[in-house]
C-alpha cells in the first residue's frame, strides 16, 4: 500500500470514528428524559432521597427510566458503540504504523563510521592503549570488601562484590620491597 492510498484509508476510518463517537454522544445527551447522562442524574438523585427517607416509615416510589433508555440499556448500545469505536481506534493506529514504515523506508539508510565500541577493550584494540610512564615507587593493591549484608527471614545474608583499593609507596630495604600506607 502506497502512501496516499494510506492517507485516503486513515482519512475514511477517522469518519466512520467521528461518526460512532456522534452517535455515542447523541445516546447520552439526547434532550428530555431520554438521555443517558440525564437518566444517569436522575437515578443517583432517587437513590440519594431514597437513602434519607428510608428512616422514615412509609414507601418510596423509586425512578424508572422511559421505555427507551430501558432498551438502550437492554441491548448494551452504548457498549458496541465502545467497542467498535476501540476497534476503528486500533486500526487507525495500524494505519499510522504502516505510514511510519512507509516513510522509513523511503529515507536513505545511514552509513555508519565504522563499529560500535561496547567496551574499553573494543576501543584499545582499535586505537591502542595510552602508553603512561607509571613513576617507580608506588604501588596499588586491590582487596575484596569485608562488608557483610545481614540477611532477614526472608532473605539470606551476601557479601559486598565490591574491592577496595589500598595505595601507598614501595620501600626498598635492600633485599625485599616493603609497602607503605
Amino acid at each position: 500500500m502506497d502512501q496516499e492510498a494510506n492517507v485516503r484509508a486513515k482519512m475514511a476510518k477517522l469518519k466512520e470514528q467521528k461518526r460512532v463517537s456522534d452517535e455515542i454522544n447523541e445516546l447520552l445527551t439526547r434532550p428530555g428524559e431520554d438521555g443517558l447522562n440525564e437518566c444517569s442524574r436522575k437515578t443517583m438523585k432517587n437513590l440519594e432521597v431514597a437513602v434519607v427517607v428510608s428512616k422514615r416509615p412509609g414507601f418510596f416510589e423509586y425512578y424508572k427510566p422511559s421505555p427507551e433508555v430501558e432498551a438502550i440499556q437492554k441491548n448494551g448500545d452504548v457498549q458496541h458503540l465502545v467497542k467498535k469505536l476501540n476497534r476503528i481506534g486500533n486500526e487507525i493506529a495500524q494505519l499510522d504504523a504502516e505510514s511510519q514504515n512507509i516513510e522509513a523506508m523511503r529515507k536513505p539508510l545511514k552509513i555508519s563510521s565504522g563499529p560500535e565500541l561496547t567496551s574499553l577493550a573494543q576501543w584499545s584494540a582499535r586505537y591502542g592503549t595510552v602508553e603512561k610512564p607509571v613513576p617507580s615507587g608506588f604501588y596499588s593493591g586491590f582487596n575484596d570488601a569485608p562488608k557483610i549484608y545481614g540477611g532477614t527471614e526472608h532473605h539470606r545474608a551476601f557479601k559486598t562484590q565490591s574491592r577496595t583499593m589500598k595505595r601507598g609507596r614501595l620501600k626498598d630495604d635492600g633485599d625485599a620491597c616493603v609497602v607503605v600506607a
